[in-house]
């Protein structure tokens, strides 16, 4: 099989999480399984598979879904269920390695409190000082993940048990559960539903997401031109943007264990929604703004989802989703500056778009060079109900759990996730900046940040910056292909 820049993708062998993030499955949760026995593991995986919810083909997606499951495995998993070392030593080193070394420790800036030492689980051995529910244990290896997806409560519940009911007689030992929440707000998309999901901040996510060439275009609009990354950005066995295979157990033709495949990223981010919220209604009070706008502004999009550069004066329902802009190239508010939306923003850092260099059009070449699909869910009872920032503002700090499961998917961990997370979120002179990381994500060699805002005749400094984000535990994961599944409930060993 030749490498072809859109390719014909095998849609019955990709798990339909690379496809779509569930918005009409609401109810979800996330089930860490660690391996006992790894002969009844492989029989319960032989089952498991035929319940796998793949990708659709363009025009035969299931719109009356009521439920989705999913399969990944960490590297450890992998060894335990007896892949061989030829096919574990073509697996790319990040993979390999994992989320908690020292090494990613400081090229992800979980250090402090998000040091690995302090998460409830993760992808290494856990921690004697893990919290006293027990979630982790010094002899328990995370291996899998189960991702359950379901029109509600009731349907999510029937899942689970239907699938983990004789789970110790399966060679499986359940570390830790991750329950989810669906938060929307009390604005409505211009056909009139929801406006959701939204995060803890109270901001509309998970709008921006590349297309997959060969794939079928998003959930709630087009393909977009510049938007469009190849399909070896996040499958293994195609070409990526620079015409090779991804690194991974495939051959030169793009055929074996890892075809169909991808690697997820886990990272479980604990929000303090209390402390973002009283810093910015602080410093619009001193700087004598709105606290709404400055916050937008450190996101790059108004709370219903507007982005700034397309209305910089405030939201338009009509542009809650939209997502095909551009900033120096801008039709009607060109903004190479950062005058509409500041170039340290969180969306302006992680995905830059033409604002890389001085070229517009090698820059979003580079910027799609990057991506990373977005599959995440928040956690913890929200703040308020209706996610409205004016209540945010005011309500008094519950102390309670909550945040985001951030989740992705990407073919190369080092060149998408860990790239835009050290290069662009964490580093403070990104765009020209001094001592700014991304005011939400990124984290500071010191205890405090700053963040600008490009005005004119002068911009605006907000300085004292805090940590909103913590690290509560992580994992890097393979996404595999259904064939893929299917083979390691076959292996011996």
């Amino acid at each position: 099989m030749g490498l072809s820049a859109t390719p014909e993708v095998e849609f019955h062998d990709i798990q339909g999480l690379v496809q779509r993030g569930y918005k009409e499955l609401p109810a979800a949760e996330f089930v860490l399984l660690t391996v006992t026995d790894a002969l009844h593991a492989r029989t319960w995986l032989s089952k498991l598979a035929d319940r796998i919810e793949p990708a659709t083909a363009p025009g035969h997606d299931k719109r009356d879904r009521a439920s989705a499951l999913h399969l990944a495995l960490t590297y450890q998993g992998l060894q335990t269920l007896s892949v061989g070392k030829e096919t574990l030593d073509q697996f790319p080193l990040a993979f390999r390695e994992g989320m908690a070394t020292v090494h990613r420790e400081r090229l992800l800036g979980d250090r402090g409190a998000s040091n690995a030492a302090n998460w409830r689980w993760g992808s290494a051995p856990c921690q004697p000082n893990a919290d006293a529910e027990g979630l982790c244990e010094t002899d328990r290896k995370l291996h899998l993940m189960l991702l359950i997806y379901a029109k509600d409560a009731p349907t999510l519940s029937h899942i689970k048990k239907s699938v983990l009911d004789e789970l110790d007689t399966s060679g499986l030992h359940r570390i830790t559960a991750l329950d989810t929440v669906f938060l929307a707000g009390p604005e409505c998309d211009p056909t009139g539903n929801p406006n959701g999901p939204k995060e803890h901040f109270g901001f509309r996510d998970g709008i921006a997401q590349p297309h997959i060439a060969g794939m079928p275009s998003r959930e709630d609009g087009h393909a977009v031109p510049g938007n469009i990354i190849p399909t070896g950005e996040i499958l293994l066995g195609y070409a990526n943007t620079y015409g090779e295979l991804p690194e991974g157990p495939t051959d030169a033709n793009g055929q074996g264990f890892g075809r169909n495949g991808t690697f997820l990223v886990f990272r479980q981010l604990h929000q303090d929604v209390v402390g973002f919220w009283n810093y910015v209604a602080r410093q619009a009070t001193e700087k004598r703004c709105s606290a709404v706008e400055l916050a937008a502004k450190m996101v790059g999009r108004w709370p219903d989802g507007t982005p700034l550069v397309e209305s910089p004066e405030g939201p338009q329902a009509s542009l809650q989703t939209h997502d095909g802009f551009v900033y120096a190239g801008h039709p009607k508010h060109p903004d190479p500056h950062g005058f509409h939306c500041p170039v340290g923003s969180h969306i302006r850092r992680t995905n830059p778009r033409d604002v890389l260099n001085d070229d517009p059009r090698q820059s979003l070449e580079l910027s799609n060079q990057h991506r990373i699909v977005r599959r995440g869910r928040s956690y913890g009872t929200p703040l308020v109900e209706d996610m409205d920032p004016a209540k945010l503002m005011k309500i008094p700090d519950d102390q309670a759990e909550r945040g985001l499961h951030f989740i992705c998917l990407n073919a190369a961990i080092d060149r998408q996730f860990e790239f835009i997370q050290n290069l662009w979120a964490n580093n403070p002179k990104f765009g020209g900046l001094y001592d700014d990381p991304d005011p939400l994500i990124g984290v500071l060699d010191g205890e405090k940040a700053t963040f600008t805002v490009q005005k004119e005749p002068a911009r605006c400094t907000y300085s004292d910056m805090p940590r909103f984000v913590q690290m509560r535990g992580g994992a890097y994961f393979f996404l595999p292909g259904i064939a893929a599944i299917r083979k390691l409930a076959g292996l011996k060993g």
